[in-house]
């Protein structure tokens, strides 16, 4: 999945002249859809058709707790990354996956936490990709480590 890393890893913001924004017309808060349309069409018609494909296949159905809240529990859809530290289990007591933004109200920040087979993970880093995906790293709640 590394290479779905690198692939969603664009960073928005300025390009080479520091002082030059990168998308003329666009500001940082008009974000990937200004002007109507996304700025690339790969963001519009190849990401989505491949977190399908993917999710299709290797998906994990998790409850996302928004703010850690039980009570605003989503149940949602997660590419796990599978033995993404060097642990002895995977997943360990830190675990990385996948989320669409677009599956929750609000995009994905710390202080949720995902729950699925009876294991809270508390969400600690959010790496948001212009693509509309987020890499979420947790950590396990439980003291089993």
């Amino acid at each position: 999945m590394n290479w779905l890393r690198s692939l969603a890893a664009h960073p928005a913001g300025r390009a080479a002249n520091p002082r030059s924004p990168a998308f003329s017309g666009a500001t940082p808060r008009a974000g990937i859809r200004a002007a109507g349309d996304y700025l690339n069409p790969f963001l519009s018609t190849h990401v989505p058709a491949l977190w399908n494909a993917l999710t299709g296949v290797f998906a994990r159905e998790v409850d996302y707790w928004i703010d850690g809240d039980a009570a605003q529990a989503i149940a949602i859809q997660i590419l796990w990354l599978e033995g993404a530290e060097a642990e002895a289990t995977s997943p360990g007591r830190y675990s990385h996956a996948y989320v669409w933004n677009e599956d929750l109200p609000r995009p994905p920040r710390p202080g949720d936490v995902v729950f699925v087979s009876g294991v809270e993970y508390d969400v600690g880093r959010v790496d948001a990709y212009l693509t509309g995906i987020s890499l979420i790293v947790m950590q396990d709640r439980s003291e089993v480590f």
